[in-house]
C-alpha cells in the first residue's frame, strides 16, 4: 500500500472510530480489512496527527467499556471484564497495574480469604495497591494458591506476592511450604497430609476470591521448567493449550486430568467453588490460552488490555466461531 493509500485509510478509520463510534471488528468489515490491521491504522493516524487525543492522566479513562461489552457477548460464563487501551506492549507493561489496582481493590475490599497465585500482571497489580485503600484489613487472610517454582520457598514467586498483598492488607498470611510439581503421585500424597500444609490447604475451602494468572501450556511457561520429560509428554499429548494454576484446558475449555497427581495447589474442583476467580493477565502469545480459560468457566472476572482482545477476537473470527 503506498504511503498516500495508508493516509487515506487511516483517514476513514479515525473518522469511523472517534466519530461514528464503531467498534474495529465493524470498521475492519467496512474497510475490508483484519481488527489488527484496523488497530495499526489508527496507531499510525495518532503517530502521523491526523488525529489529536488529549489524555488526562486518569486510569479510570483507560478503560474500554464498551469492547468489555463486546468481548463479554462471546464469553457468556463471564461476569466482568476490565479492557484497558493499549497501543503498545511497553505501554501496557508499565500501566496495566495502576489500571487494575482501583478494581482490584474494591474486590478484595468485598473478601475475607484471598487466594494468589503467580502471575508477571498480577504482580504488578498487587505493587500497586495502596494500603491506604484498607481502613480496617486485619481480619482478612491472604493464602498461597500453589507451591514455589524452587526448594528454596524464599524465592518461589507465590510466596513472595502472599508476603506482598498480606502486608499491604495488614493481614495474616498462609504460605505453601512445598515445590508446586512433585514427580511420584506417593510424595505428594505425603506432603498434603503434612500438617503445616495441609492447613493451608484447608483454607482454600474458605476462599472467597482468588487472583490469578493464566499461563500457555507449552515450553514458554515457566510452569514447564519443573516437569520430567514424562510430564512434558503428557501435557502435550493431552491437547492442552491453557493452564490455570495447573490445571489445564484444551481449546474448548474443557477440563484436562493432566498432572493431577503431581499438584501441589488448588485444584479445578476447589477453585470452582469460589466466589469470585480473578484473573490478570495480557500477552498475543497467551491468545489460546486466554480464550480457553474464559470458555472453560474458571475464570468469572478477566483484568487485561485491549492488544490481547484484538489478538483473541481476531483468533475466534480465524475459527469461524463468533461464540465461546
Amino acid at each position: 500500500m503506498s504511503d498516500f493509500g495508508k493516509r487515506e485509510m487511516a483517514e476513514k478509520a479515525a473518522i469511523l472510530y472517534h466519530e461514528k463510534d464503531l467498534s474495529q471488528k465493524e470498521i475492519g468489515k467496512a474497510l475490508g480489512v483484519s481488527r489488527s490491521q484496523v488497530s495499526l491504522l489508527l496507531r499510525y493516524a495518532k503517530e502521523t496527527g491526523i488525529t489529536e487525543i488529549t489524555v488526562n492522566v486518569d486510569k479510570y479513562r483507560l478503560r474500554m467499556i464498551k469492547r468489555e461489552i463486546e468481548l463479554k457477548e462471546k464469553f457468556t460464563k463471564v461476569k466482568q471484564i476490565y479492557v484497558m487501551s493499549s497501543d503498545s506492549e511497553e505501554f501496557t507493561d508499565r500501566t496495566l497495574g495502576a489500571f487494575a489496582a482501583p478494581y482490584l481493590s474494591e474486590m478484595i475490599k468485598e473478601a475475607t480469604t484471598i487466594g494468589v497465585n503467580l502471575g508477571t500482571s498480577v504482580e504488578r497489580s498487587i505493587v500497586n495497591l495502596d494500603s491506604h485503600d484498607f481502613v480496617d484489613s486485619s481480619g482478612k487472610a491472604v493464602v498461597q494458591l500453589m507451591g514455589g517454582f524452587s526448594m528454596d520457598i524464599s524465592k518461589a514467586h507465590p510466596y513472595e506476592l502472599v508476603k506482598k498483598l498480606s502486608s499491604v492488607l495488614k493481614c495474616k498470611c498462609f504460605c505453601l511450604n512445598c515445590p508446586a510439581i512433585v514427580e511420584k503421585g506417593s510424595l505428594r500424597d505425603a506432603l498434603r497430609e503434612e500438617p503445616s500444609i495441609k492447613g493451608v490447604m484447608n483454607i482454600w475451602n474458605e476462599m472467597d476470591l482468588v487472583i490469578m494468572g493464566i499461563g500457555v501450556a507449552d515450553e514458554r511457561s515457566k510452569l514447564f521448567s519443573l516437569f520430567n520429560d514424562s510430564m512434558g509428554r503428557e501435557v502435550r499429548a493431552s491437547g492442552a493449550c491453557s493452564e490455570v494454576n495447573i490445571n489445564f484446558f484444551d481449546e474448548r475449555g474443557n477440563y484436562l486430568p493432566v498432572l493431577e497427581n503431581n499438584r501441589m495447589g488448588a485444584s479445578y474442583g476447589e477453585l470452582s467453588k469460589v466466589k469470585r476467580r480473578v484473573a490478570i493477565c495480557t500477552g498475543k502469545h497467551k491468545t489460546r490460552a486466554v480464550a480457553a480459560a474464559l470458555r472453560s468457566g474458571i475464570i468469572d472476572v478477566l483484568v487485561t488490555d485491549s492488544l490481547t482482545v484484538d489478538a483473541v477476537e481476531d483468533y475466534l473470527e480465524s475459527l469461524h466461531d463468533g461464540e465461546a
